[in-house]
């Protein structure tokens, strides 16, 4: 059974992959109140205590600095204590098993900035104006705010038949077989950018 944690997307939730999947959706502007509430219902749901846990998954990034902390922190503490597996997703590679179709994932990152990612290619930040995926990727799947929507290319045309975040989730778990082993690298954030920290000007 496997513990997949997300605290930052528009389907931020807690999701339980084994034999049957089971899942608690989560406000990903609360999630450090909900996370353990959360987990707990999952595993009430499925009848197991977490010894029973074989690995874990989070979301590490893109995404909001509070949430990618919180949810982070409790998947590392939980396979730290339980000495299991750990494996940190980024946001776009998530959203990649969510459709068979060929997209280019786009994520609103600022006010002026979106993050692009085509398929394996490395990610890009650019205008929304300028988010066309390149020759020949004419649809996108992913997390644009309504302003920056209204900027995208009208060539460009968004997917909206996508998987369920139990199957995303359960597509993600089969391509990453986790095997036992001595040492586990703990996730950290993907921020996807660094902050631009601007200097207070002298008077």
């Amino acid at each position: 059974m496997y513990l997949c944690i997300d605290t930052t997307s528009q389907e931020a939730g807690i999701t339980l992959v084994g034999k049957k999947t089971f899942r608690a959706p989560m406000d990903p502007l609360n999630s450090s109140e909900q996370i353990f509430e959360k987990i707990d219902e999952v595993m009430k749901k499925a009848k197991i205590e977490p010894a029973d846990l074989t690995g874990v998954f989070v979301i590490k990034g893109p995404g909001s600095f509070t949430g990618l902390r919180v949810g982070i922190a409790v998947a590392n503490q939980f396979a730290h204590q339980l000495k299991i597996p750990i494996v940190g997703v980024t946001t776009d590679e998530w959203w990649s098993n969510r459709s068979k179709e060929k997209c280019i994932y786009l994520q609103t990152m600022n006010r002026d900035e979106i993050y692009a990612v085509e398929s394996e290619n490395t990610p890009t930040f650019c205008h929304p104006e300028s988010a066309s995926g390149g020759e020949g990727s004419k649809k996108w799947f992913g997390q644009v705010s309504d302003v920056h929507r209204q900027r995208l290319s009208k060539g460009i045309v968004e997917i909206t038949a996508l998987l369920s975040p139990e199957e995303t989730w359960e597509a993600v778990v089969k391509d990453h077989p986790l095997k036992a082993k001595s040492a586990y690298d703990l996730v950290e954030p993907y921020y996807g950018k660094e902050a631009k920290i601007t200097e207070r000007k002298a008077k």
